[in-house]
């Protein structure tokens, strides 16, 4: 019997059965619609998080590290960028920043430069940090997200980005009414001069003018190496050297001990590709200073969200082996149902192939149409949570909230092909048990 005499036939038996047919598929439909659910939530944190991640800003971008910045680094290293911090190591100063720019495929180096004020606006005030930047980071996320204002326009100057958070903090609501505004900054500095019984430091007050506001935005869509309120690069460096905050921090006190002065816990380095990041590791691990770079755990990550899509995959598929039992125990029924059509359908010279195959394409139709519906199901499922989260989100003031389901090819194909072979599994018991059928007592018991 040809194969299409073999489907027509299943389908004329599965109509005739209607309703048992729908509750089939119906039980089917929440198996794979849960499981595309749930692995599609999967893939979604995984290209969030990885596979759109801005590559050119992250996975060309590595850190110098301090000794107290390399300590808490240490854990997330790979062995092969091990360094330990020594004597040996080079001083972390603005002749390091020079040395480092001067190498061939470096875009920008950035010393992290930061430090603990308080932000005044009228009676509101806000504790924060601050860092300095230049305008070479304005394309970088997040300051390229900035959709209040601009960024700042040099290395020098009383300009100010706060943040979404700070500027409401600071009695600005909306946020973006603190563009143009000036607030007062506030910072501790070490005296030239001191006489008996004062402190060694006075509070200055400095005045900013705000040139943008951030929206808030994930983690996952902020680059790790520049983000915050941020003030010009060099103003910030005055007043870091002045800061008496920064001596007491643990590499303010390391660098002291070791005689190398002031330094800065870490300098940002941003390279033009891949293949000049790790020759200019290289070459900066060779002076001694120990570097970390997200591309060190870019292994650790991807088999993280693996595993994740496998747990999520076998919790799925529980819920499809108990459908595949209902499908079982739907064709095991119908095998008795239809004895003695199996029997009249032998003596007119059916054969036991014939039969296997008809009970296989009923199961398989039954996994097909029960797969199709459920890809549909769990797609409209997520799509609808899609929604809501997205108004979380906006409700919560951040920006491009993200999606966290995503549908690849493997899902979409996956899914279907997972139900029609799971249904065919099901179906083998039932179809060897239909071709099995002695047409003689079959006839006679009708």
């Amino acid at each position: 019997m040809p194969w299409r005499d073999v489907l027509q036939m299943a389908w004329r038996n599965i109509g005739q059965a209607r309703l048992r047919f729908i509750l089939t598929c119906l039980g089917v439909l929440i198996a794979i619609s849960t499981l595309v659910a749930l692995v599609s939530f999967g893939a979604g944190l995984r290209q969030q998080t990885v596979e759109n991640l801005e590559v050119r800003e992250v996975f060309t971008s590595f850190q110098i590290l301090g000794p107290a910045r390399a300590q808490s680094f240490r854990r997330f290293r790979s062995p092969g960028a091990e360094n330990s911090a020594s004597s040996a190591r080079p001083v972390l100063d603005q002749e390091l920043v020079g040395r480092v720019a001067a190498l061939d495929g470096v875009v920008s180096v950035q010393p992290d430069i930061r430090f603990a004020v308080r932000l005044e606006n009228g009676e509101n005030a806000h504790l924060t940090r601050v860092r300095g930047a230049g305008p070479h980071v304005a394309p970088l996320s997040p300051y390229s997200k900035i959709t209040h204002g601009r960024f700042l326009s040099g290395t020098e100057g009383a300009e100010i980005v706060l943040t979404g958070r700070v500027a409401r903090r600071l009695g600005f609501e909306p946020a973006e009414q603190a563009v143009g505004k000036t607030i007062q900054l506030l910072t501790d500095r070490l005296k030239q001069d001191v006489s008996d019984g004062d402190l060694p430091f006075e509070t200055v007050r400095l005045s900013y003018q705000v040139v943008g506001v951030l929206p808030r935005l994930l983690p996952n869509q902020t680059n790790p190496f520049f983000r915050g309120v941020v003030i010009p690069l060099e103003e910030a460096r005055r007043l870091w050297k002045e800061n008496a905050s920064g001596m007491t921090s643990l590499s303010g006190l390391s660098s002291l001990e070791e005689g190398r002065g002031r330094e800065y816990d870490s300098i940002d380095v941003r390279v033009a590709d891949l293949v000049s990041l790790e020759r200019v590791r290289e070459e900066v691990r060779s002076w001694g200073a120990a570097t970390f770079a997200i591309v060190d755990q870019m292994k650790r990550i991807q088999e993280a969200f693996l595993v994740l899509e496998v747990v999520l995959g076998v919790l799925g598929g529980i819920a499809m082996l108990v459908a595949s039992l209902g499908i079982a125990n739907v064709l095991i029924i119908s095998v008795m149902e239809r004895r003695q059509v199996i029997g009249i359908m032998k003596a007119i010279g059916g054969t036991d192939r014939d039969v296997r195959r008809i009970f296989l394409a009923e199961a398989g139709l039954i996994g097909f149409s029960g797969g199709v519906m459920g890809l549909l199901a769990g797609w409209t499922l997520t799509r609808i949570a899609t929604v809501f989260i997205d108004r979380y989100f906006q409700s919560n003031n951040i920006l491009n909230p993200p999606d966290l389901f995503a549908y690849p090819l493997w899902l979409v194909a996956g899914a279907i092909g997972f139900a029609v072979g799971l249904s065919l599994l099901s179906g083998v018991i039932p179809a060897n048990r239909a071709s099995r059928v002695d047409p003689v007592q079959a006839l006679r018991q009708g």
